[in-house]
């Protein structure tokens, strides 16, 4: 594994996805700024959200095609710019221009980005791939506290600062994309050096049952970080500071956990890490539904955290592996498409918790669970994994 490469990649997925985190604590001050409705400012996070998780297959072919490590570039410099300009624009339709623009960019980095990923990690595409996550995931946590330091001490022209991180990491990009060029494939099949060449080949079979449990784990990402400050708000009674805590605590662990499952998945089989982190998530999501201390509430946490982010690295690989003639597509649906549908039943997860309470929410939430389960459990090895 190439540690050089997968760190500047990783912080290009830092510099892309940071804008994504930024986004929802921006809207706040549109709205003050410019008088926008909810519905305004939830238009501005679909605009965001459609087009970066849609089109990320699209863009995720075309990588297969024509692979070109400067789509990384391009994507940082988009993602970072179109967010930066928001806080100089005054018509909606214009802020909302750029933020789809913002959200392309990040379509068209994170395929590109991640079959790099996987073509330099050797036989470590666990721990590569985990590596190059954790950018995306501290992106996401550092996102809203750029933004709000930046907004309230600059105006909404801090919004700037965003252009300015997609700008010096672009700069670093463009520095060592010439090396990128170069890298080519540990072996002819592509899977880290094995030893005897595999023919590549597709398993759309198995990759629907992948992408299948891959719904399921967002809707369970989804629903907890929507869901657990609001817990502890209106549920225990906390302040909106505590609940805030909850669920720093819950995404830290759970970036900590993404490294540690990439390294448990190279040493025992993706699967296994897949599969034991599923059945494990089903009593933890169960039973948080049935805790009324808010201590025993937070150290439920770990265990969450830990099997909701554990196998995200190794859910990524395998997906590349089934379909390895078309690693950008695999890519693009498994970071993109299917991990947006948590958003889709996000409302209606909001629904059970207006008319029955959060408890039964998150005892909702088990039958997902269950239901990737079921999935991860009918999947098959693909060539070349254990």
């Amino acid at each position: 594994m190439d540690k050089k490469k997968i760190v500047i990649v990783s912080m290009g997925h830092l510099a892309c996805d940071i804008n994504s985190g930024a986004l929802p604590a921006i809207l706040p001050f549109l709205i003050a700024e410019y008088g926008f409705g909810y519905k305004a400012a939830a238009g501005l996070m679909f605009a965001y959200s459609c087009l970066s998780s849609v089109i990320q297959p699209v863009f995720g072919y075309i990588s297969d095609k024509m692979s070109k490590p400067w789509f990384m570039l391009v994507g940082v410099m988009l993602a970072g710019g179109g967010l930066a300009s928001v806080g100089f624009l005054h018509s909606y339709w214009s802020i909302f221009f750029m933020v789809a623009l913002s959200g392309t960019g990040a379509a068209l980095f994170h395929p590109e980005g991640a079959r790099f990923a996987n073509k330099i990690s050797g036989q470590s595409k666990g721990t590569g791939m985990s590596l190059f996550s954790i950018g995306g995931n501290g992106g996401f946590v550092l996102g809203p506290l750029v933004a709000v330091f930046a907004v309230q001490h600059f105006g909404m022209p801090g919004t700037s600062i965003f252009g300015l991180i997609a700008l010096i990491t672009s700069g670093v990009l463009f520095y060592q994309i010439a090396h990128f060029a170069r890298v080519r494939p540990a072996s002819p099949n592509n899977t880290g050096g094995d030893e005897t060449p595999v023919e590549e080949t597709n398993d759309w079979k198995e990759f629907s049952k992948l992408t299948l449990a891959i719904v399921s784990r967002s809707i369970l990402f989804m629903g907890m970080n929507t869901f657990i400050p609001l817990y502890w708000i209106n549920v225990f009674g906390q302040s909106k500071t505590v609940g805030a805590s909850a669920l720093t605590v819950f995404c830290t662990v759970g970036i900590a956990s993404n490294i540690v499952g990439g390294m448990l998945s190279d040493r025992f089989g993706y699967l296994r890490v897949i599969r034991g982190s599923f059945i494990l998530l089903v009593p933890c999501i169960a039973l948080f539904g049935f805790i009324q201390s808010p201590a025993l509430a937070m150290l439920l946490l770990l265990p969450l955290a830990f099997t909701l982010y554990a196998p995200f690295s190794a859910i990524v690989v395998l997906g590349q592996k089934y379909l390895a003639r078309n690693i950008g597509f695999a890519s693009g649906v498994t970071l993109g498409l299917a991990t947006s549908m948590g958003g889709i039943i996000a409302p209606l997860l909001g629904w059970i918790g207006d008319h029955y309470g959060l408890p039964a929410t998150f005892q909702c939430m088990t039958l997902a669970a269950v239901v990737g389960v079921v999935a991860v459990h009918l999947l098959r090895k693909a060539p070349a994994l254990n």
